[in-house]
């Protein structure tokens, strides 16, 4: 745990890291940004549709003002007079709301992409922790929130002084204005404001999401010893990985040495390296090797040949080239044909072993 409270994270996230934060929705996102969209929208909604649904809801006020007189108290007209209303509303507005929650939802694609996760809403009992709480409120990032909050307060009300202030002196003359005209000036009003708030907003919101993803980005971050045990994840321990690879050496090993007493004959170097070939003229257009070692495994070819009687050969040159270039059941390469083929021709006048005997012979008898 040193390590980590090192400091050090120096490495950037991993692709693993940045995938199980996304799964747990924890990615970059900015409110601002998001309640700056809403405002333009809202804006773009109410000059497009602003007017259709002014008209719905003053036609809604005529008709339950008008019709007050004939409304009769009883026990299903406060939820006929609910419904009513509501449809009003919902005929008003629908469009409005319609596009707020379109554009809401596309913003947020467009910050995050399409996530589906509920690993936010599970209860975490670190939560209820009072002393985490605090340990909250008095973090960098809290005090960061709030100079972000001041910040956007005074830039709200700055708009709001600028955009007012040539004005101020006509306030006082919409006293006299009917009450259409009224609307219409108050509207035009409130535009004015609106814009310039939804403007600032959305250029806040475009700092704030790259503060934002800087920030998420640097939470991220990793010391070498979460990369390490990342790794052990994904690809195992490594301690295990090489007693895998030793096992995996031991039993070819067993393998290849099973094979020795089936050769024609090894060649050492003498004591360095031992190879050993096979030629079965049934089944072989060239002979093969089938063993091979260096130093100890070498000895034990050599001990194992001795037992069951294997010619050995000593030609250092060629031990060395088969070994470095030929692997375990592949042919002899063409350069070698010539010298392997002078090392077989004296061990078939040398080998006594019947079994040997009978394989080399039979194609003979084959033949005849």
């Amino acid at each position: 745990m040193a390590e980590d409270s090192g400091g050090d994270k120096s490495l950037p996230a991993s692709a693993q890291k940045k995938s199980k934060a996304r799964n747990e929705g924890n990615v970059a996102r900015s409110q601002d940004l998001s309640a700056g969209a809403v405002l333009a929208l809202a804006l773009l909604a109410l000059v497009l549709f602003g007017r259709t649904s002014m008209e719905s809801m003053v036609d809604a006020g005529r008709f339950f003002l008008g019709n007050v007189g004939d409304m009769k108290l009883d026990d299903t007209s406060p939820q006929t007079l609910a419904i009513q209303v509501c449809s009003w509303t919902a005929q008003g507005c629908w469009k409005i709301i319609l596009v707020l929650l379109v554009g809401g939802v596309a913003m947020n694609i467009l910050q995050v992409g399409v996530m589906f996760t509920g690993t936010p809403l599970q209860p975490k009992l670190e939560r209820l922790n009072p002393l985490t709480g605090m340990g909250r409120f008095f973090s960098m990032r809290s005090g960061m929130e709030l100079v972000k909050s001041v910040a956007k307060l005074l830039v709200v009300m700055a708009v709001v002084y600028f955009a007012l202030r040539t004005r101020v002196r006509e306030l006082p003359y919409l006293m006299e204005l009917t009450p259409w005209a009224l609307v219409v000036e108050v509207s035009q009003l409130v535009v004015a404001l609106w814009w310039r708030i939804a403007l600032m907003m959305l250029m806040i919101g475009i700092v704030d999401y790259g503060y934002q993803w800087w920030q998420h980005e640097q939470d991220l971050r990793m010391t070498h010893r979460e990369a390490r045990e990342e790794a052990k994840e994904l690809e195992g321990d490594p301690h295990i990985k090489r007693r895998i690879r030793q096992l995996q050496r031991q039993a070819a090993t067993q393998r290849m040495m099973k094979d020795v007493p089936l050769a024609d004959v090894i060649i050492t170097n003498p004591t360095h390296y031992a190879v050993a070939l096979r030629y079965d003229q049934k089944a072989m257009l060239v002979p093969r090797v089938t063993a091979k070692g260096a130093r100890l495994i070498a000895q034990r070819i050599r001990d194992i040949a001795v037992e069951h009687d294997v010619p050995i050969i000593q030609k250092p040159e060629l031990a060395r080239a088969i070994f470095r270039t030929v692997e375990v059941g592949h042919p002899i390469p063409e350069n070698l044909f010539v010298a392997v083929a002078e090392v077989l021709s004296y061990v078939y006048r040398i080998d006594r072993r019947e079994q040997k005997r009978r394989e080399r012979d039979m194609p003979m008898r084959k033949t005849g």
